[in-house]
Parts: structure tokens; C-alpha cells; sequence
């Protein structure tokens, strides 16, 4: 879903939109469930401040911790300036904030590094290849230095926050600045691969109990008719 994080006014909330993005993108692969968060959700229960940002593990770890809600239940439109925007205005946040432990109740997400920062530019080009077998990533980047190929690079320090969807030649690039595709060739210091799936009800948990329970008798009986020389005995 594109998804612009500056319509109105700069949100600084890029690492929320880029994880998001990954979420809702697994979400669909894994179990066919097309899903809208909400990044000022996360964006507000992660502590994401204007001209700050966030840490990418930060961000995580809100979404562990305060799971994710509809992106109805707390849009972008409605809010005229950021201080707004990082607030619950226009929403009831007590719903918010159950309908996000009803999401944990159901799901787990995990997240983990891709490589560290100081390893070699193709070690990380191969573990990006490797990691995109499994998962849509997210990657640092510096914003937006284009070259004479039509193609991003890095100059400087990274600040910004996208989703990975390819390793080719350059890296495929979702970003939430058009063009929302890019192809970036950089030197990149962060990445992650991420694990969602769902959990288990009481029921199902309790019929893979009894289930494995009546198995386990089963074989314990079949064992004691056989004990010797395949001549059953009781």
C-alpha cells in the first residue's frame, strides 16, 4: 500500500511506515489477510518525536509490547499538525489500545538483525539476498541522493527508514517518498528480517493436548502387547 508519511505536514515517522509496510506485506503472503495499520499508532506508543524519528528497535519493540490496530481506528486525516498527530485526537484510545492486545492474542512478531554494521559491504549483500528468502526486510538508508544511473546512493550518514522487497543488481526499494520504488546502490548499516505467525487458541492448544495425550496411551498399551518376541502379553 503506498503511503505517503508527509501529506500535510513532515511526521518524522518513517521507521513506523517502513514496518508497517513490512507487517501488512507479510500479513497478505503468509495468510492471504489484506491489512491497513496504523502508523500513528505505533508511531505514538513507540515515542517517535518531530525531527527525531525513531530507533528501529524501539519501534519493534512497541509493536510487541501494544501490538497493531486498524489504520480507521487512528488515520492520518483529521489532524492539522504534528503535535496532533502524535496524540490520540479523534480517536477513542481505550479502544485503541485493546484492539491492539486483541492483535497480540493472535499473533507473534519477532524481528531480528540481517548483519551488523562494520561487516563487508557483499557479506551484507549476501545475507540481504539470504534473508530475503524468508522475509521482507527493513533498511537503513540515506535520503535521497540520486545519481546519474537513476539510481540512490550514500554520501553521507543514514536517516531514513524503508522496506527492502529485492537484491538484484541495486536493492529494490519501497519507500514512503515518491517515487515509492527505488533502486538504491549504498553502503547500508541496519537491516532487519521479521517472523510473524499465529498463535494458537485455548481450543486448538486444548485438542493438540488430548490429541497427543490419547497417542501416547495408545502406544504405551501397543508396547506392553509386545514386550517379548513380538508375543503379546497383558
Amino acid at each position: 500500500l503506498e503511503e505517503k508519511q508527509n501529506v500535510i505536514f513532515e511526521t518524522f515517522n518513517c521507521v513506523s511506515f517502513g514496518m508497517l509496510s513490512d507487517t501488512e506485506t507479510m500479513m497478505f503472503r503468509l495468510f492471504g489477510i489484506k491489512v491497513n495499520y496504523s502508523d500513528r499508532f505505533i508511531g505514538i506508543m513507540a515515542g517517535t518525536k518531530e525531527g527525531n524519528g525513531n530507533d528501529p528497535d524501539t519501534v519493534c519493540e512497541a509493536i510487541r509490547k501494544y501490538g497493531l490496530i486498524p489504520e480507521e481506528m487512528l488515520p492520518m486525516s483529521g489532524v492539522d499538525n504534528i503535535d496532533e498527530y502524535y496524540s490520540f485526537k479523534g480517536a477513542d484510545k481505550e479502544a485503541c489500545l485493546k484492539a491492539g492486545q486483541d492483535w497480540l492474542a493472535k499473533y507473534d512478531f519477532k524481528y531480528e538483525d540481517v548483519f551488523k554494521p562494520n561487516e563487508p559491504l557483499e557479506e551484507k549483500i549476501k545475507k540481504i539476498k539470504t534473508a530475503l528468502k524468508f522475509s521482507i526486510l527493513g533498511l537503513s538508508v540515506e535520503a535521497w541522493i540520486l545519481d546519474e544511473r537513476g539510481v540512490y546512493i550514500r554520501l553521507g550518514q543514514e536517516n531514513h527508514w524503508t522496506v527492502c522487497y529485492n537484491q538484484n543488481q541495486f536493492t529494490g526499494i519501497f519507500d514512503t517518498y515518491e517515487p515509492f520504488l527505488k533502486k538504491a546502490d549504498q553502503n547500508f548499516s541496519w537491516c532487519k528480517r521479521f517472523h510473524i505467525a499465529q498463535k494458537k487458541t485455548y481450543e486448538e492448544e486444548n485438542d493438540i493436548k488430548t490429541g497427543d495425550n490419547w497417542l501416547l496411551q495408545f502406544w504405551k498399551i501397543f508396547i506392553r502387547l509386545f514386550k517379548k518376541n513380538g508375543k503379546p502379553t497383558l
